[in-house]
């Protein structure tokens, strides 16, 4: 069972998807915000394993989770009845709204993709693996937003760092996307490389387009989230009128 809360009424025209780490507490006051510059109904909702959701994960997940995610994304989106919603993801959640516009099927107005992942690269492993040294102060922290904290840091570390998942790359399937982009990420983003972002939009296409954010690091939306809401309010108006 999913969790999920809304801000608005009617069926949700812009959905978001956090982190690896991620629950709904964690995007703090931005999906309110959000609704409140734009008018439109806003739905975040936690994965499977994160905050209140079930089932609890079991160690690492499958090296193909990321795509299994935009299925469920697809499932979820016909079950409340959003029809070509705005799509932002943070991180693994900008992966999996780019894999679901691009391989599961859904018709999103846009998509917003936040410090997201298309490929593995070194630097994202080798800052896991060091979080992994030291699992109890991470587990800590996630204790206040999910009710299992320590399986659901096993269960992204475990894969992240795992030898299946680092061929994980799909910058060949992005060209299907035919909704309109916008790749943006921190200059100091500690996970990836600041030319993941033109990588990015270089596999999408003409309809993406991409931001890097001076001094910025991962967490965008706790760093800078008046930017964020900006960046997202901007989106919604141009692609949803």
């Amino acid at each position: 069972m999913l969790s999920a809360r809304s801000w608005g009424t009617g069926p949700p025209e812009v959905v978001l998807l956090h982190d690896g780490l991620g629950s709904i507490s964690q995007w703090r006051a931005v999906p309110e915000a959000i609704h409140d510059a734009t008018g439109r109904t806003v739905l975040a909702y936690e994965r499977a394993g994160h905050g209140s959701s079930t089932p609890v994960p079991t160690g690492p997940w499958p090296a193909d989770w990321l795509h299994h995610e935009a299925v469920v994304l697809a499932d979820l989106l016909d079950s409340v009845g959003a029809e070509q919603p705005v799509l932002v993801g943070h991180s693994d959640g900008g992966s999996i709204s780019l894999l679901a516009a691009a391989e599961a099927g859904v018709v999103a107005a846009g998509v917003v993709s936040l410090a997201a992942h298309s490929w593995v690269e070194q630097v994202c492993v080798d800052a896991i693996a060091e979080m992994r040294e030291t699992p109890d102060r991470f587990v800590a922290g996630l204790a206040r937003h999910h009710e299992h904290p320590a399986a659901v840091f096993e269960a992204w570390s475990g894969v992240w760092t795992g030898d299946d998942f680092r061929p994980w790359d799909v910058r060949g399937s992005l060209a299907t996307i035919t909704a309109p982009v916008h790749v943006v990420q921190g200059e100091a983003d500690e996970y990836a490389s600041p030319e993941h972002v033109a990588a990015t939009v270089d596999a999408i296409g003409p309809n993406a387009r991409g931001t890097l954010l001076p001094g910025r690091g991962h967490l965008l939306h706790h760093e800078a989230p008046d930017v964020v809401v900006e960046l997202i309010a901007g989106a919604v108006t141009d692609w949803l009128g």
